[in-house]
């Protein structure tokens, strides 16, 4: 990949990251998580976004758990207009809006209020994600890195690992074919259909190179929080802020 392109990827990814402080920002007590997602869309318009590389997830309080499997993440469409937001209560924003023809695939995890218990779960979170990713090399195969990243974070014994259907550990996240741009919310079915060796799971022999995101997904207590590292593995591993 040449620097062009990472610097695109690297622009779309702080365009996420604004876009998530900003809808974490307007949350307020007692907003039903679908008042929540509604705000979402409301800074996606404002933001002249018009497509998303996967589609936006929204969690707060228990809701930040749905993505532990599909069951989950299927009854959280309907406990959306009654899950509300609690005074301390820990948020989800899973966001990946398109930018310059970039994905930029964030998750902005906020504490609203204050909780020592979920803001200490939060920063795990985001150090043990980090810490995976500095692990992983180029001539690492990906069953090896998934066995590697398993066996690290259930030997810390700190929080449950699950893992979200399809995404397991992480993907690769490339720009779309222009055949696929036609569709609202394509990446991630794009890795599904036509590109192997685009998860981070068990049981793949392909290599670990090239772009991807690192976000290992940790329970807490009915309680769910992860971080998204943008990783750029090649000859030198590079974390990409």
């Amino acid at each position: 990949m040449n620097g062009e392109n990472i610097e695109g990827y690297v622009a779309a990814r702080r365009f996420a990251k604004e876009l998530g402080e900003e809808i974490a920002g307007r949350i307020k007590v007692g907003m039903t998580e679908r008042d929540v997602e509604k705000l979402a869309g409301e800074v996606f318009r404002a933001h002249d976004v018009n497509q998303h590389w996967h589609m936006p997830v929204i969690g707060v309080g228990k809701g930040t758990s749905k993505l532990r499997n599909s069951f989950a993440l299927g009854t959280g469409l309907i406990t959306r207009y009654f899950r509300k937001v609690k005074e301390n209560d820990i948020v989800l924003i899973d966001i990946a809006p398109v930018h310059n023809g970039y994905p930029g695939d964030y998750t902005t995890m906020h504490v609203l209020g204050k909780s020592p218990e979920f803001e200490k779960f939060v920063s795990y979170a985001q150090d043990v994600a980090i810490e995976i990713a500095k692990k992983i090399t180029y001539d690492m195969i990906i069953r090896d890195a998934f066995k590697m990243s398993e066996r690290l974070i259930k030997s810390r014994k700190k929080y449950t690992l699950a893992f979200p259907p399809f995404i397991f550990l992480g993907h690769r996240l490339t720009r779309i074919p222009p055949n696929w741009q036609k569709l609202p919310e394509p990446g991630l079915m794009y890795l599904l259909l036509g590109k192997r060796g685009s998860f981070l799971k068990p049981g793949s022999n392909n290599l670990m190179d090239g772009l991807w995101i690192i976000e290992p997904y940790l329970l807490h207590d009915k309680y769910g929080a992860k971080f998204e590292v943008l990783l750029l593995i090649d000859e030198k591993t590079v974390i990409l802020e």
